[in-house]
């Protein structure tokens, strides 16, 4: 589909290139739509390492679209497979536990996501703020 509006999620999947502001972090993400209040994008996951990690400006939903995984929400810790949603809360720690191959997932953030803005703190950074970089809150 060649369309601004539309979103085919089988060929985004198969095309996927990880966003350049994503290319640093644990998990890599392309953005497939951005509207003033929301933010899509999609994740191929295969080998995250430690990628548990909090956004405390956006609450976020997730559907995984194929593989299954490991993923915590908080202190919860649950096995997802394809066609599950999670919801994670703003400011509340999460990420995927790979442990059996590829994970495709789709992930929605309200409120818009600014990539040129800092918006996830990461466990391999001791969840630390770069000095130059501060949350939107």
């Amino acid at each position: 589909m060649d369309t601004k509006h539309f979103v085919h999620m089988h060929e985004a999947l198969r095309s996927l290139e990880a966003d350049p502001a994503t290319l640093r972090d644990p998990i890599k993400r392309t953005f497939i739509c951005d509207g003033r209040y929301v933010s899509a994008n999609l994740t191929l996951l295969e080998d995250t390492g430690d990628a548990l990690h909090v956004q405390p400006n956006h609450d976020e939903l997730v559907l995984i679209l194929e593989g299954e995984c490991g993923f915590r929400v908080g202190d919860e810790v649950t096995r997802v497979k394809a066609g599950d949603l999670i919801f994670i809360p703003r400011d509340t720690l999460h990420g995927p536990i790979l442990d059996n191959g590829r994970v495709a997932a789709l992930s929605i953030f309200a409120p818009f996501f600014d990539r040129s803005q800092k918006n996830i703190r990461w466990s391999k950074d001791g969840f630390a703020w770069p000095d130059s970089m501060t949350p939107l809150r």
